[in-house]
């Protein structure tokens, strides 16, 4: 049953990804759905470039359905910093993501600025913009079509002919808000402002665009301390992400504890609705300088038992001591005492 189970899958996944290529129906592009949001929070919401008062570096990698090879693979790496005469902060990230053994290929390249306001004496506001260049790249050769099958091997006038191009490129605007503190923060964010075509085709008879995607966060840390005393026994950090892109609709939602630097907790991904999707365990390390994580993707919808799950690793430096006022809860390394440096 489980060898049967995978190989329909598999062939869904291959006749989707066919018929999304093909233009057979009308289709949605989806992003990619990192499980650690906040490790690159570029990706996540451009606002967040320059937030942590020092610049960063942040590296991911996305192996999703790991009982597929090589079904999806995704890489991410990004660089911010706070741009004292800019009066905010710069980021650059590239992202990779590969399809069905590297046959569909997305890359990305996105530049994001943010204008820093101090509100008070404890919450900042950023505004951010983003302006992007992504390439799609798809190796027809190794597609077999129907048609190939037919005259011992293929003949002339292959479905792979409607595909006018197997590599295009495109142009990606987004903005973002974003309100913080040193316990809580908050955000919004409107990707694909112009919803790029994302057609291999010169045929505009089906809807190709690439939706817009409306994202909200939110998070805190919290300290927990010992009764009666100053000196805090760990953090625990609540967080819900709310998004939204095209017929796709997601809630993340978890919470994790962090005591000396060591990070362990589980989120929840869902739909709007009841139906779950995975439960998403993660555990890492936080120094000043570094941040180390890991999270596993446990399948809990009707894919549970054929994916073999997924995996994540993120590593994030920051490379400079931190000005003051330029910390964000989720990056905070482990402080003893309440309010302590």
């Amino acid at each position: 049953m489980r060898k049967r189970g995978i190989t329909g899958l598999l062939y869904i996944f291959n006749l989707t990804l066919l018929l999304w290529l093909m233009g057979t129906a009308v289709s949605y592009g989806q992003d990619v759905s990192f499980s650690q949001y906040y490790t690159n929070p570029l990706y996540l919401n451009p606002a967040f470039a320059g937030t942590i008062g020092a610049p960063r570096i942040a590296l991911q990698y996305r192996n999703q359905w790991q009982q597929f090879d090589g079904a999806y693979t995704s890489y991410s790496a990004a660089f911010d910093a706070p741009v004292k005469k800019l009066q905010g902060g710069l980021g650059v990230y590239l992202l990779n993501d590969a399809q069905a053994s590297q046959m569909l290929n997305s890359f990305q390249l996105n530049v994001a600025y943010s204008v820093k306001v101090r509100l008070n004496e404890d919450y900042f506001f950023h505004g951010g913009i983003q302006v992007g260049y992504a390439e799609n790249t798809l190796k027809t050769n190794e597609l077999v079509f129907a048609d190939n099958m037919e005259n011992n091997g293929g003949i002339p006038g292959s479905s792979a002919e409607v595909f006018t191009d197997p590599k295009f490129s495109y142009l990606d605007y987004s903005f973002g808000l974003l309100i913080y503190s040193k316990k809580v923060f908050g955000g919004l964010t409107i990707h694909h402002l112009t919803e790029p075509d994302l057609s291999f085709s010169e045929d505009n008879s089906y809807d190709r665009k690439l939706p817009r995607k409306y994202s909200l966060h939110a998070g805190a840390r919290l300290p927990v301390f010992r009764h009666g005393h100053l000196h805090k026994k760990f953090d625990i950090s609540p967080q819900l992400i709310l998004q939204k892109q095209g017929v796709s609709e997601q809630v993340n939602y978890g919470m994790f504890a962090t005591k000396n630097g060591f990070t362990g907790g589980a989120w929840f991904r869902q739909n709007f609705g009841i139906k779950y999707d995975a439960v998403i365990l993660l555990v890492g390390y936080t120094t000043p300088w570094m941040q180390l994580t890991y999270s596993y993707d446990w399948t809990v919808s009707g894919l549970a038992g054929q994916t073999g799950g997924t995996s994540e690793i993120s590593l994030a430096f920051v490379l400079n001591k931190r000005r003051d006022g330029g910390r964000l809860p989720f990056f905070v390394p482990y402080e003893e005492r309440f309010g302590g440096q």
